[in-house]
């Protein structure tokens, strides 16, 4: 039997008679009003969730168009929910759009989060909408939050709505009246499958993310059972989850996923801190050494005392965790794919701008055997990840989220060896090389057979899922070696495949002092990012020619949130790597040193001699992974720095956060 609570929320929006043409917004009047209703419409001896608000009303003056930022900075409707009995408890927090509402939902956006968090700003009809839930007297229903409560559990949450800042005149909002209420609804629920040594940063799966077992011998997918183990950390087995294509209906627990119906598959990363095992202090090249080792691990709940640690031995919760304060993350399980590519060029797409990019996250498919998605500028594969699944939070991989997957492989909990180059020249994901390159890049395909001290072979195969003379697909059980655990249940594509952007640039201040707290755009007119921003070079025109520095304005504006990337101090030196942070798998990866491939020479690191080249003012954006063609050089603990713009031989991966 369910439980339902629910609170009114009325949203008007008035006319206020100055409108400011100019700045193409209008000026409003907001006020938000809770009422207790129906204390319980449901309930049994056992279970009866509780709501309880603990403001009466808000009232928004003055109210208008306005950014992210301010919006998650409004003061918020908080309320509370409390499961009061010994069962666990499944609840969805709905909000419903009363009859009266003359609104489109469209034009507004919320935040949902537990108290003291910001929450992420999402359009309100980029939720679930659902018809069978909806209450009497509601026009629309949308499913914004779902979870599970544990015996006797309780979360405080906090809502905030406001206008979608990209409203203008000329949308249809003037007089418009929104009206709506929160509903809580509740049933008792089974214990779900947990494991003690994950500390409660057990995988989190919202609306949409099915989870799954994936079969050793063959790849096949079954949906799993929540309520059994299907997962194992302390077995070297991560928790998996797929996004299923549009129409596809969740079979239910132990059954078959056919392949053809899985859009994107995903993998959970818990929440850790880790033993500071190197401080980084390395500003320059120096002498090679083998410092590969087990990271020291331990999963940490976000309600535990974050861990500040700065010196080696002290522990250091990762910050890809703290950002959004978040147990854990969902990393796509291989580099993100251009759905409907038949072709390796069939998948090197860069939208023209913004809007295209947009549209162009319907594209976004993340499975094996697929051609990456490449030639696209960092500006717009951003875009296409914040689109991709907005109230899953989607968004581009960070640097510091990187660095998590990496240490987490280089734990006892993932495979801590070298993780195996996908060499497949067609850039299709989800390979791995037969042999281990012993010599990095050399502009040659060196076969292993014939001389194995310079081992660097690669190819392609005819059709995705073959094998390949050099490799083997995702489906053939050999390829386990590329994945970040040894077996099917890790990240793939994180040696190899291709160059893979991350949300991590430079600071633009020429001055060194890390204060602007924007990023550079780029190096060239031609050559950039995408983003709007200053070139940071003084070679700004088509030809090279000697210009005053320039600004992009006709770009993709830099995210305002912070959050979504990690920004790194002014220097014009790609080996001034002290510069890096703890968790990131730059800094720590010394010392560094400058190796020898044949008639080519790269910076490596400690660390399988992956290539680094840290973010500087000639090449101020961050990829990582290295190339199919790279060799040893590649891998899980390589990074280079690059102008931000579109090539053939870069592509991109999504994280879910929530």
């Amino acid at each position: 039997m369910k439980n339902k609570k629910e609170k009114y929320m009325y949203i008007t929006i008035g006319i206020v008679a100055l409108i400011l043409i100019v700045i193409g917004v209008s000026y409003a009047l907001w006020i938000m009003r809770s009422e207790q209703k129906n204390e319980n419409i449901l309930s049994t001896s056992c279970l009866n969730v509780t709501m309880e608000d603990e403001i009466d009303s808000i009232d928004l003056k003055k109210t208008q168009p306005i950014l992210d930022e301010e919006g998650l900075n409004l003061k918020p409707f908080s309320f509370k929910i409390k499961n009061n009995c010994e069962e666990y408890a499944d609840y969805t927090i709905n909000l419903e759009m009363l009859s009266e509402t003359t609104l489109e939902s469209k034009y507004v956006k919320i935040a949902l989060s537990e108290k003291g968090d910001k929450g992420v700003a999402t359009k309100l009809d980029a939720y679930k909408e659902y018809e069978e839930l909806k209450s009497t007297g509601t026009k629309e229903g949308r499913q914004i939050k779902k979870g599970k409560l544990k015996p006797s559990e309780e979360k405080d949450y906090e809502l905030r709505i406001w206008l979608d800042e990209d409203v203008t005149v000329k949308d249809d909002t003037m007089g418009k009246i929104y009206k709506s209420k929160v509903i809580v609804e509740s049933e008792i629920g089974e214990k779900p499958y947990t494991e003690s040594i994950l500390n409660g940063t057990d995988p989190v799966l919202e609306e949409g993310l099915i989870p799954i077992t994936i079969n050793e011998e063959n790849g096949s997918v079954t949906r799993a059972d929540e309520t059994e183990k299907w997962y194992s950390y302390s077995e070297q087995h991560w928790a998996n989850a797929v996004i299923l294509r549009e129409g596809i209906e969740d079979p239910g627990a132990n059954e078959p996923i056919d392949e053809n119906d899985i859009e994107s598959y995903f993998v959970w990363i818990p929440r850790y801190r880790y033993e500071i095992f190197d401080e980084g202090n390395y500003t320059g090249l120096g002498t090679k050494e083998d410092k590969a080792q087990i990271i020291n691990i331990e999963f940490e709940n976000k309600d535990e005392p974050v861990q500040s640690g700065t010196s080696v031995g002290q522990m250091l919760t990762h910050p890809a965790f703290t950002a959004f304060n978040t147990n854990g993350f969902w990393v796509g399980k291989f580099e993100t794919g251009y759905d409907g590519a038949k072709s390796t060029t069939d998948a090197e797409v860069n939208p023209a701008d913004e809007k295209t990019a947009i549209e162009a996250a319907s594209k976004v498919i993340i499975k094996p055997n697929v051609y990456s998605w490449r030639n696209i500028q960092i500006a717009k594969a951003y875009t296409i990840g914040r689109h991709y699944e907005t109230d899953l939070n989607s968004h581009l991989m960070k640097n510091t989220e990187w660095g998590a997957v990496a240490y987490l492989q280089h734990s006892n909990y993932g495979s801590h060896t070298s993780v195996r180059i996908n060499n497949n020249a067609n850039y299709i994901t989800g390979y791995a090389a037969i042999h281990e390159p012993t010599i990095g890049y050399t502009a040659t395909n060196e076969l292993c057979s014939d001389t194995p001290e310079s081992c660097n072979e690669y190819g392609g195969v005819t059709t995705p899922g073959d094998d390949g003379t050099y490799n083997t697909n995702y489906f053939n059980k050999a390829s386990v070696i590329a994945s970040t655990t040894g077996n099917y249940s890790g990240a793939y594509d994180m040696s190899g495949g291709a160059w893979e952007y991350v949300m991590a640039g430079m600071d633009d201040n020429s001055t060194g002092d890390g204060t602007t707290g924007k990023l550079s755009s780029g190096r060239h007119n031609v050559f950039n990012s995408g983003f709007n921003g200053k070139l940071t070079c003084s070679e700004c025109d088509d030809n090279g020619a000697n210009h005053e520095i320039k600004e992009i304005i006709n770009g993709i504006n830099l995210p305002r949130d912070e959050r979504y990337y990690d920004k790194y101090d002014y220097d014009t030196s790609a080996t001034s790597f002290n510069r890096g942070k703890l968790g990131d798998a730059t800094k720590e990866m010394g010392p560094f040193q400058t190796m020898q491939y044949l008639t080519i020479s790269k910076n490596t690191s400690s660390w399988y001699n992956d290539e680094v080249w840290l973010i500087n003012s000639l090449d101020p954006w961050a990829y990582r992974g290295g190339g199919y063609a790279d060799g040893s050089s590649a891998g899980i603990f390589d990074i280079s720095s690059v102008y931000g713009d579109s090539h053939s031989a870069r592509g991109f991966r999504l994280v879910l956060t929530f």
